[in-house]
């Protein structure tokens, strides 16, 4: 199963499956308190909202999440996420993003996606390729994904 993520600089990403917008996100750059990213669905409801700060070394503060449309986020790092009922991602990035796979997403130790950088400058655009047709988290892992790019894609 393929997802397409692509977005310009400053304007947050949109992911794609067959050409229908399932999920997006929006960047706000706010000075001293920490960037704002937001996500949402294709209906336009506000998924999970996220303060970040620092650059190498991100803190996350999660400002506001939809319980009832997505699982609850319990912790957020660069490289892992912890949602409820024990649901966690782990993202390993290549060391330059030219090369592909750029990063590959773990689930209960297991790779269960690869993601290449298809176009890089001012436009951004991303292949997601998820392994399992059947997984059942893809919701939680789209999210994750757009909380870990979002701002990369501005910096």
């Amino acid at each position: 199963m393929e997802f397409i993520i692509k977005g310009e600089f400053y304007r947050g990403l949109n992911v794609y499956k067959n050409n229908e917008l399932l999920l997006y996100s929006k960047f706000k750059h706010r000075w001293f308190r920490g960037d704002l990213i937001s996500i949402f669905d294709k209906d336009d409801n506000l998924l999970v909202e996220v303060s970040v700060s620092g650059m190498e070394n991100s803190e996350y503060l999660i400002r506001y999440q939809n319980k009832d449309l997505l699982e609850t986020i319990l912790s957020l790092s660069r490289n892992e996420i912890m949602f409820s009922r024990n649901i966690r991602f782990k993202l390993s990035q290549a060391w330059l993003a030219l090369i592909n796979p750029y990063a590959r997403v773990y689930y209960e130790e297991k790779e269960i996606a690869k993601i290449n950088l298809e176009r890089f400058m001012t436009f951004r655009q991303f292949s997601l390729h998820l392994k399992d047709e059947n997984f059942i988290y893809i919701n939680e892992l789209l999210v994750y994904f757009l909380l870990n790019q979002t701002r990369d894609n501005t910096e």
